[in-house]
């Protein structure tokens, strides 16, 4: 089996920084540019090797057996556009990028909202001084989080990418600039991540996961600060072991919402003490002023399915979030999974539990629907979810899931079909993150699986595809080890962008 591109292994001090592929550095301290030069040597400063090990997660029968890569060996084999006008890495721009390196908050609108948050979605763009980091400053970016990658690629967590530049050619493995830090680890996180959020300021919150199986920190929410990177405890919630869904920042209110998997709580977080300022409970209406004191929690056992809330978003003076009933393992004939949701008392961002309602049921495709991880808020003000294939509290699979996008008609949110098709294979390949660039014409950016599938390479990561929907032949797909002959199936999870402050606000539903 030939290997289209060499497999990047790095070998660095867990407080030496990496900056992987297509970026530069001046400094001495283990950053290093890894990309491909343009006569397809390698360009980085530390070691690489090729590998033609391969994996089968599967078990599912979808056919990723791992047995080759089918590449055909002819041209230069890498897969990544390039040519001699426009050499290695070549950039592409999805969005206004505006003042992407300060996000430092009002004036603007309430709180510690931009003119771009006024509706309450919200995220400054990071700006660690790190040298390794200079070239991603003032760029469009994406942060994704993922469990330990193959292909001994490293034991970071969180991955930034750069997607600023020309389109690059749709379907092929994009050799993107990616920054990340090895100090961004399991042993510094405390366990496993999936949800992510921003602040206004760029400081990044992860919330401890159980959704790649069981992890350690269960309770505890991190903080990166936008200019150390380092990591740090925010807050700890009570949890003995079903950990959190997902996370959102709302800047009205300047405070954190975050689903709790294990009461099936929504805690509102104050963003500069991470004291717990209210709680909402779906699924009897309940809300503490301060933290819940529910008899018998934790207990370590999971939310009963029904009331289990994943998916959260702030948007326009509401809370939406998404209700887990099913699973591929726990089929229900009544009940699909859902997404609600509910006012806010006032500016506060205090759930109001009479406001609350449901807004629609999430399509099935083969008599189960998946739960949805995550939603988001497009530029014209579509809803955007991401369904993860899950069958068991624990347990994920994959090519069971998809995106869909609703568009506000007349007082409800209605399904635009499957318009985002995730990865090759089917049925579709969502692994549960989406979010968008800001630009009219610009791209939707999820999280999947198989996004190419040994037509040569096998492709991991991230999707971005064109507003108004399509699949991989007019997507941009990115493979975020860039190792292209292991399957990394199941390892993404959630994905965001910040929010440029020169950008129209999102519209509120209407």
């Amino acid at each position: 089996m030939s290997i289209a591109k060499p497999s990047l292994i790095a070998t660095v001090s867990l407080t030496s920084l990496m900056c992987l592929t297509g970026c530069s550095s001046s400094s001495d301290d283990g950053a290093f540019s890894g990309g491909l030069e343009a006569d397809g040597t390698d360009g980085g400063t530390l070691s690489t090797s090729t590998t033609n090990t391969t994996t089968n997660t599967s078990g599912d029968g979808d056919g990723d057996t791992g047995d080759g890569d089918g590449d055909p060996g002819d041209g230069d084999g890498d897969g990544d556009g390039d040519d001699d006008s426009g050499g290695p890495n070549t950039k592409f721009d999805l969005g206004t990028v505006g003042d992407a390196g300060e996000g430092t908050g009002g004036p603007g609108g309430p709180g510690s909202c931009r003119e771009s948050e006024i509706y309450g979605a919200a995220g400054g763009f990071p700006a660690f001084e790190d040298p390794a980091y200079a070239d991603f400053l003032d760029k469009t970016i994406a942060i994704v989080t993922h469990r330990v990658q193959s292909g001994n690629f490293g034991q970071h967590l969180l991955t930034i990418v750069d997607i600023s530049g020309d389109p690059p050619p749709p379907s092929v493995n994009y050799l993107a600039p990616l920054y990340t830090r090895p100090t961004w680890n399991e042993a510094n996180f405390g366990g496993r991540i999936f949800g992510i959020t921003l602040d206004s300021d760029g400081n990044i919150y992860v919330a401890p996961s159980t959704v790649y199986g069981a992890t350690q920190n269960t309770s505890t929410i991190k903080k990166i600060d936008r200019l150390s990177g380092e990591i740090s405890n925010f807050a700890t919630l009570p949890n003995n072991g079903p950990a959190m869904g997902n996370l959102n920042y709302d800047c009205v209110s300047e405070t954190i919402y975050v689903s709790n998997h294990e009461d099936g709580r929504i805690y509102q977080l104050d963003v500069y003490t991470g004291d717990v300022v209210s709680t909402y409970h779906h699924a009897t209406g309940s809300v503490t002023m301060g933290p819940a004191n529910d008899p018998g929690e934790p207990n370590g056992s999971f939310a009963p399915l029904g009331e289990r809330v994943w998916a959260v978003q702030s948007h326009a003076g509401r809370l939406y979030y998404s209700v887990w009933w099913e699973h591929s393992q726990a089929s229900n004939q009544a009940k699909n999974n859902e997404v609600w949701s509910v006012a806010y008392a006032s500016q506060n961002g205090i759930p109001d539990p009479g406001t609350a309602k449901k807004e629609f049921d999430v399509p099935n495709g083969s008599g189960t629907s998946m739960p949805v991880s995550d939603l988001s808020f497009a530029h014209d003000g579509w809803m955007l979810i991401a369904q993860r294939t899950m069958y068991g509290d624990m347990q994920t699979s994959a090519h069971q899931s998809t995106t869909f996008d609703y568009d506000y008609i007349n007082g409800d949110w209605i399904w635009q079909g499957t318009n985002y098709v995730v990865g090759e294979l089917m049925p579709y390949s969502a692994a549960g993150g989406v979010d968008h660039d800001f630009d009219p014409g610009g791209y939707v950016w999820m999280t999947g699986d198989a996004l190419d599938f040994y037509t040569p390479e096998v492709v991991y990561g991230l999707q971005g595809t064109p507003y108004g929907g399509g699949d991989i032949n007019t997507s941009t797909v990115i493979d975020l080890d860039q190792e292209i002959t292991q399957q990394d199936k199941t390892a993404y999870g959630d994905v965001e962008l910040p929010i440029p402050g020169d950008v129209s606000p999102v519209p509120p539903p209407g």
